[in-house]
């Protein structure tokens, strides 16, 4: 069993590394509402996998680094972070979701695989409530 001083340690090393996702910021900004949504989904998405690899190390858990949903619920429990589950499936959903009831990473996949004018065009109309979400799962820290 690690001590205390053990469990900040690491905490303070993974916080680190979660801060220093910023400074993977691919800077779409300049391409508007659309590039400023991929630039914060691509790095909450990275971000993501970390929380969920952070949690894997601490329970002895096998997974693939691949962003799973489920997982992610159950890190953000584990670690017990302020981020609301609903606010979890609504940036990263899976699968193809129905038009105007997409999640951002659904979004993300539509615009960015296809350059789908519908997903561009329910991505700007949405960018303003899912940029705050993707800039507030951004800000925790374990």
């Amino acid at each position: 069993m690690k001590s205390d001083k053990q469990k900040q340690a690491i905490a303070q090393s993974r916080n680190k590394e979660l801060s220093a996702v910023a400074n993977l910021d691919p800077q779409f900004y300049c391409q508007g509402d659309i590039g400023t949504f991929i630039s914060l989904y691509l790095q909450a998405e990275v971000f993501a996998k970390k929380i969920q690899r952070y949690y894997r190390t601490d329970t002895n858990k096998n997974g693939k680094d691949e962003l799973n949903i489920k997982v992610l619920k159950a890190a953000i429990s584990h670690f017990s972070l302020s981020f609301k589950h609903n606010d979890v499936d609504s940036l990263f959903k899976g699968g193809s979701g129905t038009q105007n009831n997409k999640s951002a990473r659904q979004l993300r996949n539509g615009y960015l695989h296809s350059l789908s004018a519908n997903d561009k065009k329910e991505i700007t109309s949405k960018s303003a409530v899912f940029n705050s979400k993707l800039k507030a799962f951004l800000a925790l820290r374990v």
